[in-house]
């Protein structure tokens, strides 16, 4: 029995022991841990100082360990600089002819058909003149009787036979029915539709049968050689537009620009519609047609060598409007803030009158996020 109380004892004392050994191994490896954590403290306060003293170091050299904004600048020069007035404008044939038929009738023949090149005076279409011309030859036939009648008096008054009345008669009868016969081929002329000028047919507006009058256009003829694009300007312009000024013709259909010069300003203002006349004479080009669409740009200023900037650029805040620009300051590149003052703005370009000159060098790309003196990288 005494054997048997002593097993359990045993087993006791040594869980006991084994216990107390776990607890000892804790606190070392606790005090090994924060033993860890101090070392690294320190280490951490020698390298936060390293970094200061190396900051410190860079100030008193006079740099800057500072973050940049990456921007894109533009170097100014002086530039021409022209400002437009764009006016919507279109192509006309100086000699662009309705023509016209000088006697009603009804059309017998039409010789031309659009395209067709022809010259001052060919008949382009005739209209039906077949009474005219029995009349014609009735008159005719009792001219050449007077005309003979005429003759042989004459030849008897020469020889001092018959009398002066009789002479007289015969020589009255037969010049009144040649003044009758001329007046009649003019008439019979007149049912011949001409060309007033050398030129191309561009429309024929009528059909054989139909009938047509003085007044009502039948054929169109226009003379390509002589194109002219005329624009309608509004009158606040007037005294800025003169004959001889530069300006700049577009086509949007050819995308192609001419410069030429204003050959004819009207003197006088539209009533209706407050605007005077700009024409430009074209030249030559088979690509040119009348009614054709142009976009007249007039210069009505400009200056030889200006501070033009992209106007997308320009910021405007309560004192008005500003850029930026890089300069150097130190060996730092930052964004300085500048007021400038605007002149005229064309096609996406400003003039600058005030605040920027040659050489600056203006910030194009990066420009939003800048505050004045922001340091930046190109």
């Amino acid at each position: 029995m005494k054997k048997q109380h002593i097993v359990p004892v045993f087993i006791g004392m040594f869980l006991l022991v084994l216990a107390t050994g776990c607890k000892h191994t804790k606190d070392n490896t606790l005090e090994a841990n924060k033993k860890k954590l101090a070392d690294l403290k320190k280490r951490d306060g020698a390298m936060r100082d390293s970094i200061q003293l190396l900051e410190d170091s860079i100030k008193a050299e006079g740099g800057k360990e500072i973050k940049t904004i990456k921007v894109a600048v533009q170097n100014i020069f002086l530039q021409p600089f022209r400002h437009y007035v764009e006016v919507q404008a279109s192509v006309y044939g100086q000699d662009n002819i309705n023509v016209n038929t000088q006697m009603p009738g009804v059309i017998k023949s039409i010789s031309v058909t659009e395209g067709d090149k022809v010259t001052k005076g060919q008949v382009l279409a005739s209209i039906d003149d077949a009474v005219l011309q029995q009349n014609i030859q009735e008159l005719q036939t009792n001219l050449d009787l007077t005309k003979t009648l005429y003759e042989k008096q004459k030849s008897l008054w020469d020889q001092k036979i018959g009398t002066e009345v009789q002479y007289l008669s015969a020589k009255s009868n037969y010049e009144s029915l040649q003044k009758r016969m001329s007046a009649m081929q003019q008439q019979d002329d007149m049912t011949k539709i001409k060309s007033p000028i050398d030129g191309t047919v561009d429309a024929v507006k009528i059909r054989i049968g139909e009938s047509v009058a003085p007044g009502l256009p039948t054929i169109q003829v226009v003379n390509t050689e002589q194109l002219k694009v005329r624009g309608y300007v509004t009158e606040s312009y007037i005294s800025d537009i003169h004959e001889g000024d530069s300006l700049l013709i577009n086509f949007p259909d050819l995308n192609k620009d001419i410069v030429s010069v204003a050959s004819y300003v009207s003197k006088s203002i539209d009533m209706v519609n407050r605007t005077f006349t700009v024409e430009v004479k074209l030249p030559q080009d088979a690509n040119y047609h009348p009614n054709m669409i142009a976009m007249m740009k007039i210069i009505d200023y400009s200056k030889p060598a200006s501070v033009v900037i992209p106007i997308n650029i320009v910021q405007n805040d309560p004192t008005g409007s500003f850029v930026f620009i890089a300069v150097n300051e130190k060996g730092t590149i930052i964004a300085k803030k500048v007021p400038v003052k605007l002149g005229k703005v064309y096609d996406g370009n400003a003039e600058i009158t005030d605040g920027l000159k040659a050489n600056d060098k203006i910030i194009t790309v990066g420009y939003d996020d800048l505050n004045n003196g922001d340091a930046v990288s190109l």
